[in-house]
């Protein structure tokens, strides 16, 4: 043992048990479509790009159960309760909860793929035209966004040079399977330079470490690849306890309503209690430090 100090140059303790990764030493897996035909990417952006003042249209990218909706209504609510306006669009094909949150919610007129893709273009098209910002809730098993970018391959230029900042925003869970959309949209050119990558730790098992629990998809290389191009990576806090998320969305409550304890107008049930709105006080407060990276890209 002295030797071993002395080898190490001093005195100190020797690490005899280091627990490992349970990824170490695992080959990577392949995720996402193969790519298409498309131009090289043109050039390197760099975190935190600023948008110059563009109204920005937000993509939620991402599987089932990943967190875009949730996002969607943080976003939406943000963006009334600081004055502006966004179009907020639901284009889940199977789930389309967003509308009992919000008025005015657009959203395509049913669930067939080949309209829905139509719908999604044309609104594209309505934003670039109105210069008007945007959140639109891709949802889990949709395609229209993968149709529009492999009909218009440079639908992220071509917003920008109308004047509206695209920004995607890929939610993942810990599972690498996740990446998959990630992987096929990067492949595929639809690389805005506003690109956000939101780990969701509502996924994480409680008691689990976050870093260590996203380990697999912190370290592929389809993360790497476009944090090195310039997409920021952010964490969304965990909305303890579980009961209370559910609770707020069987009310359909805005996170303002929960926070102070109302309830929409001509409601009879009970206001979420004390405690519990301390805890959303709390996760609002974690969302602003959390986006504080993006905050110049928010709607």
């Amino acid at each position: 043992m002295a030797a071993q100090l002395k080898k190490a140059g001093g005195p100190g303790v020797v690490p005899l048990f280091r627990r490992p990764a349970p990824y170490e030493g695992e080959e990577e897996l392949s995720v996402g479509l193969p790519p298409l035909a498309v131009p090289a990417a043109s050039g390197v952006t760099k975190a935190g790009v600023d948008l110059a003042g563009l109204p920005p249209a937000w993509f939620l990218i991402g599987a089932g159960w990943s967190g875009k909706t949730l996002l969607a209504r943080w976003l939406g609510w943000r963006s009334a309760e600081e004055g502006r306006s966004a179009v907020l669009a639901a284009l889940d094909p199977q789930n389309r909860t967003l509308p009992g949150f919000f008025e005015g919610v657009a959203q395509p007129a049913n669930a067939d793929p080949v309209q829905t893709a139509r719908w999604l273009r044309d609104l594209v098209a309505w934003l670039m035209e109105q210069k008007a910002a945007a959140i639109l809730d891709m949802g889990g098993g949709d395609t229209s966004l993968a149709s529009l970018v492999d009909n218009a391959p440079t639908v992220a230029a071509d917003m920008e040079e109308a004047g509206v900042a695209p920004v995607a925003v890929y939610l993942l869970g810990p599972r690498v399977d996740d990446l998959a959309s990630l992987e096929t949209f990067e492949a595929r050119g639809f690389r805005p330079k506003a690109t956000a990558i939101i780990l969701n730790e509502g996924r994480v098992d409680p008691g689990l470490d976050r870093e260590e629990a996203f380990g697999r998809v912190l370290r592929h290389s389809a993360v790497k690849r476009a944090l090195d191009r310039g997409a920021v990576q952010v964490w969304l806090p965990r909305l303890d306890p579980p009961e209370l998320a559910q609770e707020i969305e069987a009310k359909r409550l805005s996170f303002g309503m929960a926070r102070d304890g109302l309830v929409p107008v001509g409601k009879a049930f009970p206001p979420i209690g004390g405690l519990n709105r301390s805890a959303v006080r709390r996760w609002l407060e974690r969302m602003e430090a959390e986006f504080a990276p993006v905050r110049g890209w928010l709607p």
